[in-house]
């Protein structure tokens, strides 16, 4: 009987110690002991990879000590390498990605052949924004306005790849307003098309105006033409709606982080609550507020939600999007 007093006495003590241990000690030692890894599909110096570095920051803060948050850029394919690199990553919790999850979607949804992965399988962690587009012309540029691109004979877009977010914001931007679609791809991201555009390469950028990417050339190299929401963008509250024009045509970035299918629930639980701790974290946020930038976290559910409403929007344009997809 004394063993048996003993053997609860000690539980007892061990549930109490664990309940007031931090989170991931009293979870059994996850994340512990070793570094997360946080994956970027895009090239370094781009909004994903700024935003990933800024979030990775802020996460250290709440991790064990010793344990680091280590941001990689696995570029290539438009993003595509990334997503199937973190589709076949062990599910350990260990190794997730800050994604382009509407691109994602719009990627998968637009291949007739498999693509290696399926978005709706991940296990999504917490959103971090969806800013809406903006369509963007080269200050020293020819083109002022959504009339002059037009009545343009001929008009190139710049983009990643086919079917990646900013092709599927052009397409839908091009269709909505009446624009020649032709697209100049192979760019890796932000870093690389941002550039690209300045140079004369192509004539229309799709990408958020309240972004930090784009806010030191608003005004000076870049010519944002119209913004494709219902408000108008904070940095250039002079840009136009695409509601205000006459057009129903609302499309932003899905921005969100994610891990590979399988990561157990209480892992993901735990992943979950230490971003949205990061992107609620006083650095975190003087860091978004001093860029700009209009990003609005969320929990692993308003992913979910959301891909649903442009799973929704991709199905309704989806055989004009492969007809596109094709020409090119």
């Amino acid at each position: 009987m004394r063993k048996l007093t003993t053997r609860i006495l000690l539980g007892a003590a061990a549930l109490c110690l664990a309940a007031s241990l931090p989170l991931s000690q009293a979870a059994g030692a996850f994340p512990e002991g070793r570094n997360i890894n946080i994956i970027v599909p895009f090239s370094p110096g781009g909004g994903y990879d700024a935003i990933a570095r800024a979030t990775a920051r802020s996460m250290k803060k709440f991790l064990p000590k010793g344990v680091n948050v280590i941001v990689k850029n696995v570029t290539g394919a438009a993003g595509r390498r990334a997503s199937v690199f973190m589709y076949r990553a062990k599910p350990d919790g260990y190794t997730i990605a800050h994604f382009q999850a509407s691109g994602m979607l719009g990627d998968q949804m637009l291949s007739e052949t498999p693509v290696g992965f399926e978005t709706s399988k991940y296990t999504w962690l917490a959103r971090v924004g969806a800013d809406p587009f903006g369509l963007h012309v080269s200050a020293k540029g020819p083109y002022k306005s959504i009339a002059d691109l037009q009545k343009a004979k001929r008009i190139t877009w710049g983009v990643e790849g086919i079917g990646v977010g900013r092709w599927l914001g052009s397409f839908l931007a091009a269709k909505a307003f009446g624009i020649d679609f032709n697209v100049v791809a192979g760019y890796r991201g932000t870093g690389e098309s941002l550039p690209a555009l300045l140079r004369g390469d192509f004539d229309v950028w799709a990408q958020p105006i309240d972004h930090p990417s784009v806010t030191s050339y608003l005004g000076t190299d870049l010519r944002p033409v119209v913004q494709l929401d219902r408000k108008r963008a904070v940095n250039a509250p002079d840009v136009q709606t695409s509601y205000e024009m006459g057009y129903d045509l609302y499309f932003s970035d899905l921005r969100a982080f994610g891990g590979p299918p399988g990561i157990p629930a209480d892992r993901a639980k735990i992943l979950e609550d230490l971003l949205l701790k990061a992107m609620r974290d006083k650095e975190y946020v003087d860091w978004k507020n001093a860029s700009s930038i209009q990003l609005v976290e969320g929990p692993a559910s308003t992913v979910s939600e959301d891909l649903k409403y442009y799973e929704n929007l991709f199905k309704a344009n989806l055989d004009e999007m492969r007809k596109a997809a094709k020409a090119k």
